[in-house]
């Protein structure tokens, strides 16, 4: 049989149907009532759209003959379109990853509205300017954050390919498109962000100072994965370096799983550290002018990156929380067309920005999108603003 939710509260009921027995027995005896079985039918509703008619009337002077013509109120948009549909319109074609021919279809079938793919697509071109206020909010509460992740994939406008970056923490998520994957890209995305930052390997965050940032463990076991699958003694160092990594990892979480308070774990990773420098040094030096022995001498460059967890209590081994915010995004690709236009480029990473802090916040997302184009419509300007809780602090230095 199916789950079932939680029986509501009898306030929160629309209807109560009372059904009773026989107030007879088959016996002769009379039936009394002691009591009652609870059963509640959740089911939609007939619902349809609101036309509104505005009437804008005309008149003529008649001693001048000029023509007098009545505007309409700048609480009423000019055009067919309430704050209401287009935010419908934005987060179906966004959270919901439907195309615009899917919108123009289910907005006929369940609405009866008949709108055009160009209405449709025209209806989310002033979203871009009302969003604006809250992305940029968005981006300054990432980048006041004690710590942050980063990380990007690509992106297609077209046949040309850009790149999606993500900056998120526990309380929100800021993305970017850039026509590039480097340094200067990671520079606008970061801006004056000087928390600890977590990101994979990719050289575009290496002028971020060293001292605060923190390489992804996952991807580098990853990387020793590589190098174990290989023939001979480049594969044997690389599965020795594969084992100390994945020690390094488990007494990591120990170590943090005890608040950073264990002294025993502490002590193991220090030691893991020193014996992991080490076989990358003696592995670079063994393995010289090959692919092993760059790979030893490029981790031997990084290797401040891999124990800023060591320094700074609460900074996450893995890079895990950027991947988890791109997901998102990665789905909507491969299900929906790419995006066609400059316009998709801004549309896209300002409702992921929106969607995904709304979830970290457990605000609705339709009920504030909906804010948002109202205040666009009716006021023509945007003073709706995300309820952040109080930053957390930079996470405290606990000795290398």
């Amino acid at each position: 049989m199916a789950s079932t939710n939680a029986l509501w509260d009898a306030s929160a009921v629309d209807r109560i149907e009372h059904y009773y027995p026989q107030s007879q027995c088959a016996c002769g005896g009379e039936v009394v009532m002691d009591g009652y079985r609870r059963h509640q039918v959740f089911d939609l509703p007939e619902v349809r759209y609101q036309v509104v008619e505005h009437r804008c009337y005309s008149g003529c002077c008649r001693q001048c003959k000029a023509r007098h013509r009545a505007a309409l109120p700048d609480d009423v948009p000019s055009g067919q379109m309430g704050p209401g549909l287009i935010a419908w319109i934005s987060l179906l074609n966004s959270q919901y990853h439907l195309s615009l021919r899917q919108i123009e279809s289910l907005l006929a079938e369940q609405w009866q509205l008949d709108f055009s793919l160009g209405a449709i697509s025209e209806a989310q071109a002033p979203v871009i300017d009302w969003l604006l206020p809250v992305y940029q909010q968005i981006g300054d509460q990432v980048r006041d954050a004690g710590l942050a992740h980063a990380d990007e994939t690509s992106h297609f406008r077209g046949k040309s390919r850009y790149w999606l970056w993500s900056l998120s923490t526990p309380q929100a998520a800021y993305f970017m498109t850039h026509y590039s994957r480097g340094k200067q890209a990671a520079r606008e995305l970061l801006g004056d962000f000087d928390g600890i930052l977590v990101t994979d390997r990719h050289g575009a965050y290496n002028d971020y100072d060293a001292d605060r940032h923190q390489y992804c463990w996952a991807h580098i076991i990853r990387n020793l994965e590589k190098i174990s699958g290989r023939s001979g003694q480049a594969g044997e160092d690389g599965t020795y370096l594969l084992r100390l990594a994945r020690l390094v990892v488990h007494c990591g979480k120990r170590w943090q799983h005890s608040g950073c308070q264990s002294l025993l774990y502490r002590r193991r990773l220090q030691r893991l550290r020193q014996h992991f420098q080490a076989t990358l040094e003696r592995t670079a030096t063994t393995h010289g002018d090959t692919r092993t022995g760059h790979a030893c001498r490029k981790l031997l460059r990084d290797s401040p990156r891999l124990w800023t967890f060591l320094k700074y209590q609460g900074v996450p081994m893995t890079n895990n929380a950027a991947e988890q915010s791109l997901r998102p995004y990665v789905i909507w690709r491969k299900i929906s067309f790419f995006t066609q236009s400059h316009r998709g480029n801004q549309f896209r990473p300002m409702m992921l920005s929106l969607i995904e802090t709304c979830k970290r916040l457990k605000v609705n997302v339709y009920q504030t999108l909906r804010t948002v184009c109202w205040q666009g419509v009716m006021e023509g300007h945007v003073s709706f603003r995300l309820p952040f809780p109080a930053l957390a602090c930079l996470p405290s230095a606990s000795g290398a």
